[in-house]
């Protein structure tokens, strides 16, 4: 199609083959219809050249965190025999989650030209300001004729894809609470059954003997014990409060902004329980349970989930009831915006469950807030307010700074976790 230069010389000419006709002037006439022909042979010209191919498209890394630039790499091959005119081409990007989208373009780069048959690698970096799965591609380009009066636009090669997860902040554990009056090892229900076992292990001084395995103990010569399954101070459970009602997007300002840190918050706990070697478990009040784990691929899947995550509809009574329900011990963690005096009475019920209970609250900046929850009103749990969006670093670090607990020591995830950029 045409430029606006090269619509306004196809105007001109019309207009000066108008005119020699009307006054018989061979000279306008000739240079009008000059002038067409310039233009006509432009648009030929950039319809019968064969435009570049992407043969390979790549992101690196495919998981990455907020803040972390992503390498886009694209190879491209000129199938014609000619050698391949200046070229722009642009990458659309989309950052999506679960119920939003964010669509943008990168800025028009140069691509030298190809000769003919050969191929050419281009690379940029992609910075990430926002979580979700990230979609490029594909990839737009642009080619005009050597005056920039036609261009052609087309689109070439497949997207490519990578999950941006949330920030992850250099934080400490969450403490564990020594001397605490809760038992801190329980058995699952279906250990205390009596079918399903953990495992078996020798006799140790103060060993029930109810719990002996005959049949083991007479194949190995020694007396062996049946180990049920604990649960213990080495797990940790983090509850994200993702209730859309609480967090009003509509009608208070920068509540996208706290949902986001709050996201960060549960992940960075997560990674730092994990890193000390805890059982890691995320539920969500939209109905997610990841389960336990300890290894590098649970983790990978409450970031995965947490990449996706939105607002949504929930209920804090029925999370607290599920947890309930569930094999309980050790650490729970309760990430929210806001949680009434009616709900933290539902709070109560997780003490006969675990040992500690944390709420850390992200309250916003508004100066009167009556739904926000005073401290009084959970008793036997730990209250940590947030009250700006970016400020959980520094009141985690207050929190956890203030436990005894002799396992937490310098964090280990500073020199790995990355760290937030603005």
């Amino acid at each position: 199609m045409l430029t606006a230069t090269g619509w306004l010389l196809l105007i001109f000419s019309a207009l000066l083959v108008a005119a020699g006709r009307v006054f018989g002037s061979s000279e306008l006439l000739g240079v009008g219809i000059a002038g067409a022909a310039v233009a006509i042979l432009s648009v030929v010209y950039v319809r019968v050249r064969q435009p570049l191919r992407v043969t390979a498209r790549s992101l690196k890394p495919l998981q990455l965190h907020v803040g972390d630039d992503c390498q886009v790499r694209i190879e491209l091959a000129n199938p014609s025999g000619l050698r391949s005119p200046v070229l722009q081409l642009a990458d659309s990007h989309t950052f999506s989650t679960e119920s939003a989208s964010d669509f943008f373009q990168s800025p028009d780069t140069l691509v030298a030209p190809i000769s003919g048959r050969d191929e050419m690698t281009v690379s940029y970096r992609l910075p990430t300001a926002k979580r979700g799965h990230l979609k490029t591609g594909p990839l737009a380009l642009t080619l005009t004729d050597p005056l920039g009066i036609s261009i052609r636009r087309f689109e070439s090669g497949e997207p490519a894809e990578a999950l941006v997860y949330p920030t992850v902040y250099p934080v400490r554990p969450p403490p564990r609470l020594p001397g605490n009056t809760f038992d801190a090892v329980r058995r699952s229900p279906m250990a205390q059954s009596g079918d399903e076992l953990y495992g078996l292990r020798p006799f140790q001084r103060g060993d029930d003997p109810r719990r002996i395995h005959w049949r083991s103990s007479a194949h190995h010569d020694e007396l062996i014990v049946r180990q049920f399954e604990e649960f213990s101070h080495t797990h940790t459970t983090v509850l994200l409060d993702t209730r859309a009602v609480l967090l009003d997007f509509e009608s208070k300002v920068g509540a996208g902004e706290r949902f986001e840190a709050m996201v960060s918050a549960a992940a960075s706990i997560c990674r730092a329980s994990q890193h000390r070697g805890d059982q890691v478990r995320l539920v969500t009040t939209a109905d997610f349970d990841s389960g336990y784990g300890s290894d590098s691929a649970h983790l990978h899947k409450i970031y995965g989930h947490l990449t996706l995550v939105s607002p949504d509809v929930g209920s804090l009574f029925g999370a607290v009831e599920w947890l309930s329900r569930g094999q309980g011990g050790g650490l729970v963690v309760l990430v929210a915006a806001s949680v009434d005096g009616t709900e933290s009475g539902s709070l109560t019920s997780l003490g006969s469950h675990f040992s500690s209970k944390t709420v850390v609250l992200f309250a916003g900046d508004e100066p009167d807030q009556p739904e926000q929850l005073p401290p009084a009103y959970i008793p036997g749990t730990g209250l940590l307010l947030v009250d700006k969006p970016l400020g959980f670093t520094e009141a985690w670090a207050a929190h956890t700074a203030s436990s005894e607990d002799p396992s937490v020591g310098p964090n280990p995830a500073d020199a790995t976790a990355p760290t937030p950029r603005p």
